[in-house]
This record gives C-alpha cells, structure tokens and sequence, in this order.
C-alpha cells in the first residue's frame, strides 16, 4: 500500500497539471521546454516552435517516446495534448536581392556587328547535386566557349539551384543541367507537420524519395509506422498533404 502510494506520488510529481501551456522563446522547442527533464536531455530538439500568435499542440505519447530513447522516463497525461506558444520577436532580416546585370544587347540590324552575347561558365568543378553558388560561376563571351542549346544567361534562374550530374570547369552551364534542390532526401529523418488553422503537430519520419520545394514525397511515420503522402517545404520539414 505505502509502496504504491509513494509512485503515486512521483507519478503526479512528474505530471505537468490539465492542458498545460508552454511558452518558447526561439525558434526551435526542446525537450526541456515541455517536459521535467534537466541536463543533456533538456537540449533534445523536438521540432520546430510555431509562429508567434499560434500555438502548436504535441502529442504527449510521442514526447514520452522521445525521453525514452534517451533513456529517461517521464510521467505524463496521454489523453491531452502539450499547448505550445510562442513570445513574439523581432522579424527575420529578407535576404539581399541579387544585384540585376544588364540585358545582353540585341544584334545590331542592318550593321556590320553585333553585340557580344555572354553565358554562364563554370569557376570550379561541382559535383553531382551541389546547388550552385555566386563562387562557382562567372560570364564569358559565348563566341568562347562550345556552342549548345540551352545555355544559362540568366544568373537569378542558375543561383541555388542544384546540378544533375558532375559537371567540369569551363564549362557553359545549360539549363538542362539544373533541378530544383532538394530539401528532402530518401532515407534522411523528416519533420513531419500537422497543420490547420491555429494548430501544427509535429512528429518524425522517414523520407521514401527525394524532393523539393513544394513536390510530394512519401514519408514513414516513424511512430504510428503509417506511410503519409506530404509536400516538402523546407530542409528535413514537410507537410501532410490535405485530402
């Protein structure tokens, strides 16, 4: 009797009280955010806050999942889920816009020349799925290098995208050679995402494909081990496509 009065009591002591609450500060949610853990095991990423003014409900059976691969066990209500709120913060600085270059010129009708056309080359060798950077490339006058079709002339339309193949040094970079990067790979864990209005429940997967932003892959649900089609939306994170 007094035996199980005392686990009772530890029980409750590790139980945090009906519908709680959280508040995060950052970006990200960790273990230690929602559940009485201490030390290394506070660090454990969970998954992503959601936006400030939305909360985000997690499922305690999955944070319960979570301590116990770390070898920790917690105590906590599994008929309702852990609210998580995020404070408001200053807004993310927008990137740089990429500094527009001049429209190549058009042939010179009815004259003798013709203005010099440019395309994209290669700096550097760049291996089979590298996305393509501002040191990589650079302009060339296209009566310069081997002639083809498809030839990239538009930087904004080559920067950040990933190639298909290796591709050489000094070589004209074609638009065939490109793909949209991908943010998720087959194999690698995913963030799975929940979303509907004022709600977004995270849990992990696995990738069964590649893709990239905004094209559908096929994740494992880790814990339910149910396969869920979602669309990638950002590296490792995807959402649950809606039926």
């Amino acid at each position: 009797m007094i035996r199980a009065a005392l686990a009772l009591a530890a029980a409750l002591a590790f139980s945090p009280p009906a519908a709680a609450q959280v508040a995060v500060k950052g970006e990200w949610i960790s273990l230690g955010d929602v559940a009485p853990v201490t030390g290394d095991a506070a660090a454990i990423l969970i998954g992503p806050a959601p936006p400030p003014g939305e909360r985000l409900a997690l499922d305690p059976v999955f944070l319960t999942s979570v301590a116990k691969r770390a070898g920790i066990i917690i105590a906590l209500p599994l008929d309702q889920p852990i609210w998580v709120t995020r404070s408001g913060g200053t807004a993310p600085v927008a990137k740089q816009a990429n500094v527009a270059r001049p429209a190549n010129q058009a042939p010179v009708i009815g004259g003798q020349a013709s203005a010099t056309a440019e395309v994209l080359v290669l700096v550097r060798d760049v291996a089979r799925g590298q996305r393509i950077g501002d040191a990589d490339v650079e302009w060339a006058d296209a009566a310069s290098v081997r002639s083809g079709r498809n030839h990239a002339s538009d930087i904004d339309l080559v920067l950040g995208m990933e190639t298909k193949r290796g591709l050489k040094a000094g070589q004209p970079i074609q638009t065939s050679d490109l793909k949209t990067p991908a943010l998720i790979r087959k194999g690698e864990p995913v963030k799975l995402v929940y979303a509907s209005p004022g709600l977004r429940l995270i849990v992990d997967g696995q990738a069964q494909g590649d893709a990239g932003k905004g094209e559908s892959v096929r994740v494992l649900n880790t814990f339910s081990k149910r396969m869920i089609e979602a669309v990638a939306e950002a590296d490792g994170e995807a959402r649950v496509a809606n039926r």
